[in-house]
């Protein structure tokens, strides 16, 4: 699973750079979302970038998280072996793909029953794209919001020494497929939603 990501303001990171500075351009009124950087947690909002019918991205902000029917907890995963088979996400996956820009992810190795090692997760290019679909929501107020969850898959070679899944990433080319709705047959999508095939760098942390 993925239940917290990370996005780093770094100087040297033009690509994460560019998105931060374009969100807080255009997020700058006090009743608007805020950008928040660093480590993201579940209901905060994170950018994210949308693909319009005019086929143009756009990169907006947008909560983590769909509501959950079932109880108080929102829904912040979806499997990719089973999203053409949800109610809450097939009719997603052919309309409402996006991408989240992250500079890592964090997951808990399982040491024994008391005990769990935390490691951030990066690729060997600064940034990197989650796979995810979005959908808009209203809350008790009923006010409208967006929201995303991330897809994840099966762990890689590398991953699997910590934990059973992961986020499906991409770098640019496959993120561009992702976004392209003129792929929407259900197995050319399965074949972007795979393992991560490059190596991983893992760190434990504080």
């Amino acid at each position: 699973m993925c239940g917290r990501f990370m996005l780093l303001d770094e100087p040297e990171n033009q690509e994460i750079r560019k998105i931060i500075d374009m969100i807080n351009e255009r997020y700058n009124h006090e009743e608007t979302p805020k950008l928040k950087t660093g480590d993201i947690f579940p209901s905060d909002y994170a950018p994210v970038i949308l693909n319009n019918p005019a086929d143009k991205k756009v990169l907006a902000l947008l909560k983590w998280g769909f509501p959950n029917p079932k109880g108080k907890s929102v829904i912040i995963n979806a499997r990719q072996e089973t999203l053409h088979e949800k109610p809450m996400f097939r009719n997603l996956l052919f309309h409402k793909r996006c991408l989240i820009p992250a500079s890592g992810f964090y997951e808990w190795k399982a040491i024994d029953n008391h005990k769990k090692d935390k490691y951030l997760i990066r690729t060997k290019q600064s940034a990197f794209y989650m796979a995810g679909l979005y959908n808009t929501f209203t809350d008790k107020q009923n006010i409208p919001y967006a929201a995303f969850v991330i897809i994840t898959t099966s762990a890689n070679a590398k991953m699997s020494t910590i934990h059973s899944r992961m986020p499906v990433i991409f770098h640019k080319d496959k993120a561009n497929q992702w976004l392209n709705y003129s792929i929407n047959d259900i197995s050319q999508l399965k074949n972007l939603l795979v393992p991560y095939p490059d190596s991983l760098i893992l760190k434990k942390a504080e």
